[in-house]
Formats: structure tokens, C-alpha cells, sequence
């Protein structure tokens, strides 16, 4: 699909504030309601607009530490592969998990309330999985820039 100049003004007022009535962000844009209806439709048939969601503040609900995790799994077969991501995708904690290149395998982002938490789900939930050959854990200290919005 080739996104047109109204289609990247649609969704960077998308981007912007998703939470905004049709109405709003129909004006925002110049057009009216229905028009901006059919567009946004359009652009969720053709996946480009995968999903609307709620963001949280994690430390609001309990959720102070955020935790980036390299992971080496102990063979590249693809039953093994399929193995450990089916299992990381069932974590709840497990916010990300990117297939990598270079000296690792996947790279995760793991959300916790404190380092007991954090403990107790790598020890339980992660690390005890067969695949696992090795993991390494940075910790976040400071959220520097955190966005979704991509540049259109």
C-alpha cells in the first residue's frame, strides 16, 4: 500500500493521541468524519495500523524495575528455537523478545516490581527453561526516551 500525504497526516494525529474522539481527530487533519473513518479503516485492512492500545505507567501499578536480557540458547535447531520462543511468549514479565544477531541469541525487555521479583522470575520462569545456555542481565536505571511513534 502506498501511504499518501493524508494517510501520514491520519496517522501521525494517530501517533499523537490515539485516545482523541473520531470527531477530533478528523478535524485535526482537516476532513470530515466519514472520510477519516474510511482512511483509518483502509490503513487496518492493510496492516498498517496494527493496533490500538492503553499504555501504563509501570511504576504506578507496582512495576519499578525494567531489565534488558541477552540471551544464548544451546542449540539452533529449529524444534529448539520454536521451543524456547513459544515458552517466552507465554511470560507475562516478558515484555519484548527480539531474535538477534551477533554473540546472542534473543534479547528481552522483563518488567518487575523489585529485584526479589526480577529474581524469582528468571530463576522460575527463564532460566530454568532446557534451551537456555546463557543469560545476561542489564538493568535500567533511567528512561532517557520511550516511544512507539515512528517518523513518518
Amino acid at each position: 500500500m502506498k501511504i499518501s500525504d493524508t494517510d501520514k497526516k491520519i496517522l501521525k494525529a494517530l501517533q499523537k493521541n490515539p485516545s482523541y474522539a473520531q470527531a477530533e481527530q478528523a478535524a485535526s487533519v482537516g476532513m470530515s468524519r466519514s472520510s477519516y473513518w474510511r482512511h483509518v479503516r483502509e490503513l487496518e485492512d492493510a496492516g498498517v495500523i496494527l493496533k490500538r492500545r492503553v499504555e501504563l505507567d509501570p511504576r504506578k501499578i507496582g512495576l519499578k524495575l525494567r531489565a534488558s536480557c541477552v540471551i544464548s540458547i544451546n542449540s539452533h535447531r529449529t524444534d529448539s528455537r520454536d521451543d524456547f520462543e513459544a515458552h517466552i511468549k507465554q511470560q507475562p514479565n516478558v515484555l519484548e523478545c527480539f531474535a538477534t544477531s551477533g554473540g546472542n541469541d534473543y534479547l528481552l525487555t522483563i518488567i518487575a516490581s523489585d529485584i526479589e521479583s526480577y529474581y524469582e522470575i528468571m530463576s522460575t520462569q527463564i532460566l530454568n527453561h532446557p534451551t537456555i545456555e546463557s543469560a545476561h542481565t542489564s538493568f535500567i536505571m533511567d528512561t532517557i526516551k520511550d516511544t512507539h511513534v515512528l517518523p513518518l
